[in-house]
């Protein structure tokens, strides 16, 4: 089995485009009038010192002598058993230290649902785990935030906050859980889970753990098992750091509400739009950003909800395109100047000049646009979907990548004609870095440069700083661009806000470029970008359609778009619909129409 197989077939994008006309760019959004930061605690209290319950909880799954003693599992429990219950009271115990499994490589089940068997056969184990926490209130941090490149064949590891308390059964321990994602190497396929355990002072109980959703077409599987485990207690040298930052990251996340009090709070709205054609058991969550507010739905899994919805990562696929090359440009022409995405692909890529195209003349903005004029066949997404004979979908290595990007015909002028390539992001992406060196040193790195100068300026979650890049120097060479970021709720509605609302700016400070985004977003009439169809455009990696009838103007309607069925649709009233879903459904038609009743869109 080769682990290029999920990467493979989560990447390339079929859609069904709605069709629409054109009209003029309808009233923008007032500014919010809620506070972002929500009621904050007392000063010198922690954020996590929230618990008020009894500890009186009623348990039947999981218990103190299933976690100490072992237990027989045919499969995952109830997500409920893992998650905080409402008389949980405040953990007697701090956790920090590290967290030790033993045995992974052999102890766990996996049960493929859809996919290939035989990888219940040949990947049903965790990588090896040995990980930092620090406990801040009741939250469980992990030291080591965003993509975990493991020792292990085929899975990679994400870690994100879970929570510690206190429950009367549990005799001396403490009681902890904590999100996590498996993640497939070389690719973007993510498979959520949660583990949980006990600890007190000087140990830990066995760890249990299950995954129960994904964020993948190529794979629909459940995972479980009971590891030994080992606490080194002690303190972890960052762990102030640690704790202040996700204080900090807690402040800045917007409020969230559950989709359904969308109709409380505008009423005659019908939040059962929000979510809506899309096959439910293939749903991971969905939302609707507005005024500030963050109302999310979803988060169901195969085992009940998951735990942690705020913290559940999903797989970017090409809304990467948007959110970081797209980004990239737009940063980089607002702070070395407009004339950034007209520079020459040849002038920064000397790979270029092996390809049996015609780059003489290609710039960054036509590449950006998939309009570069070097194509096989201009028929939807057949060079894309090359699966078997396009090299760029087995190749792991930066070299043999490039070679594979520029591995394609001159068919057309530059500019002309729309061909979908996640290939021609891969060359952009290393045109922007090697740009970047000139201006910054040779040791610059486009996407710390977003990360830096956009991604922590706007707060948006330590989980986000790191991307999915090429096999060299293990796994940490270029980044790929097209692909290879994982979103939680809050960093969808706080890079949205940045373009949709804020304009670009973060505070006062202009960061984007406000023309390449104004293209981007459908506002400039004069530059829509490429044709895909009679009603659809893309411009600077975003895709759009336009829309002329069931509204008083002409409304286009920008989306960032991922394979799997990840959609990001920012809607011309600065409100967005997203949601992740993999069962390549893509639709916003019904949650447009709501978005109209609670901001009219032609004003």
């Amino acid at each position: 089995m080769k682990s290029t197989l999920i990467r493979r077939r989560g990447l390339a994008l079929v859609f069904v485009l709605v069709l629409a006309a054109s009209c003029t760019a309808p009233g923008r959004m007032p500014v919010p009038t809620t506070d972002r930061l929500g009621t904050l605690p007392a000063q010198g209290v922690s954020l996590g010192a929230i618990l008020s319950g009894t500890g009186a909880v009623a348990r039947s799954l999981l218990t103190f002598d299933n976690l100490k003693d072992g237990f027989e599992a045919a499969s995952p429990v109830d997500n409920a058993a893992l998650a905080l219950p409402a008389e949980a009271a405040p953990a007697e115990h701090l956790f920090e230290g590290r967290l030790e499994l033993l045995g992974e490589e052999a102890t766990g089940e996996m049960l493929v649902l859809y996919g290939d068997q035989e990888q219940e056969r040949e990947v049903p184990h965790l990588p090896e785990f040995d990980f930092a926490f620090v406990q801040s209130g009741d939250y469980l941090i992990p030291v080591q935030r965003g993509l975990i490149i493991a020792e292990h064949p085929y899975w990679n590891l994400i870690l994100e906050p879970g929570r510690v308390w206190n429950e009367a059964g549990d005799q001396d321990y403490s009681r902890a859980s904590f999100p996590f994602a498996l993640v497939w190497k070389g690719s973007n396929a993510t498979l959520n889970g949660v583990m949980t355990f006990l600890f007190n002072d000087e140990g830990v109980s066995k760890v249990w753990y299950q995954v129960t959703q994904e964020t993948t077409i190529s794979l629909k599987a459940d995972m479980w098992g009971l590891l030994e485990a080992k606490y080194h207690p002690g303190p972890v040298p960052e762990g102030a750091q640690v704790r202040a930052a996700f204080d900090q990251e807690l402040l800045a996340r917007f409020p969230i509400r559950p989709i359904e009090q969308l109709a409380q709070d505008y009423p005659g709205v019908d939040s059962s739009a929000f979510g809506r054609g899309v096959t439910s058991e293939d749903m991971t969550w969905y939302g609707f950003v507005v005024n500030g507010v963050n109302y999310v739905g979803g988060c169901q899994t195969r085992y009940g909800p998951y735990p942690y919805c705020d913290s559940m990562r999903v797989s970017s696929y090409s809304t990467a395109k948007s959110a970081f090359v797209s980004v990239a440009m737009m940063r980089l022409a607002q702070k070395y100047g407009s004339g950034v995405p007209d520079l020459l692909i040849r002038d920064f890529v000397p790979e270029a000049a092996a390809s049996p195209g015609d780059w003489s003349t290609v710039t960054f903005n036509d590449t950006l646009d998939m309009a570069t004029g070097n194509y096989r066949t201009a028929a939807y997404m057949v060079d894309e979907e090359s699966w078997d004979t396009d090299p760029f979908w087995s190749e792991e290595y930066f070299d043999e990548l490039i070679a594979a990007a520029f591995n394609w015909p001159h068919s057309a002028p530059p500019g002309t004609r729309w061909v979908y390539r996640t290939s021609d992001t891969f060359i952009v992406t290393h045109a922007l870095q090697n740009y970047l060196q000139t201006m910054e040193g040779p040791q610059a790195d486009i996407f710390e440069f977003v990360v830096e100068e956009v991604y922590k300026p706007l707060q948006v979650s330590p989980g986000t700083y790191t991307v999915l890049r090429t096999k060299d120097n293990d796994w940490q060479g270029q980044p790929y661009g097209g692909l290879g970021q994982w979103w939680i709720p809050d960093d969808l509605a706080k890079i949205t806000t940045l373009l949709n609302v804020d304009d670009g700016m973060i505070g006062s400070e202009q960061i984007l470029h406000p023309e390449v985004l104004a293209a981007a977003l459908q506002r400039s009439p004069d530059d829509r970008g490429v044709d895909i169809s009679a009603s659809s455009r893309y411009n600077n990696a975003f895709w759009a359609n336009v829309y002329h009838s069931g509204y008083k103007c002409e409304v286009w309607v920008p989306q960032m778009l991922g394979y799997s069925g990840i959609v990001v649709a920012l809607f011309p009233n600065g409100t967005t619909y997203y949601y992740a879903s993999d069962n390549r459904e893509f639709t916003w038609d019904a949650a447009l129409r709501e978005a109209d009743k609670v901001i009219p869109i032609c004003q």
